[in-house]
């Protein structure tokens, strides 16, 4: 179940909420440093302006956001924020160097469809970052946080469609250790043990944040499924047989 764009928008004007957003930027920049960003052309899929508004202040920051969850322009700021389907996203082929999701994929309906589209519209050894509920963490049990609607995650299901859809997994690490209900100020100043549980415990984290790379050429596996796909979901109509495939 997606989460109203109302709902988040208030949920990060909440102090948990400000917590959150600053401690996801703070490891997405360990992750993609600025300089490895710069003036790029950097898409957000789900409700990434929060992080956005802590990240490569430089880059040319778009904003896709779910029919099943609402856009509001206004939380983007002065970037472009659009409206889209989970298919057919108003964004060229080869065209963006970084991609990242955030409350975008737990509540897909079609979650490879969504991956493939991704895929199409980054250039070749073009990046995306997952950041989506982990199935093992604190954070999904309950819903004080838009982390516990939707479909969690364990490390093999994000590598198997991530490898389904034509990335290449990368980095898997897990953020946010110290539970949602515990008072953001206690958290405040327990935050160095949510630095060490990143060692000790690395696989209970809130979420997990997972770098993929997408693979030019796909594997021609990797491109009848995605026909398949497309024929299935969408109901495009199956190719006619030529000469060639009646041999």
């Amino acid at each position: 179940m997606a989460v109203d764009i109302l709902d988040l928008a208030a949920f990060y004007t909440t102090p948990l909420g400000r917590s959150v957003a600053a401690r996801l930027s703070a490891r997405v920049a360990q992750i993609w440093p600025q300089e490895a960003a710069g003036d790029e052309l950097v898409l957000g899929y789900g409700y990434a302006p929060p992080l956005a508004e802590a990240l490569w202040p430089a880059a040319d920051w778009h904003f896709l956001m779910p029919q099943q969850q609402g856009v509001m322009a206004a939380q983007a700021g002065d970037k472009p924020a659009i409206l889209t389907r989970e298919t057919g996203w108003p964004v060229r082929d080869d065209s963006v160097n970084r991609l990242l999701f955030l409350h975008g994929l737990e509540a897909a309906n079609h979650l490879e469809l969504v991956l493939d589209e991704a895929w199409r519209v980054l250039r070749p050894n073009g990046r995306a970052l997952l950041i989506v509920p982990n199935r093992r963490g604190l954070w999904v049990r309950g819903d004080k946080t838009p982390f516990g609607a939707g479909r969690p995650f364990s490390g093999r299901q994000l590598r198997v469609s991530l490898q389904r859809t034509g990335f290449v997994p990368g980095l898997m690490q897990t953020a946010l250790f110290l539970p949602p209900y515990m008072p953001t100020g206690i958290q405040r100043s327990l935050r160095f043990i949510e630095a060490m549980a990143g060692f000790v415990t690395p696989r209970l984290g809130g979420v997990w944040l997972v770098e993929a790379v997408k693979q030019v050429p796909a594997p021609l596996s990797v491109q009848r499924a995605r026909k398949a796909r497309a024929r299935r979901v969408l109901g495009m109509p199956r190719p006619a047989l030529s000469s060639k495939d009646l041999g």
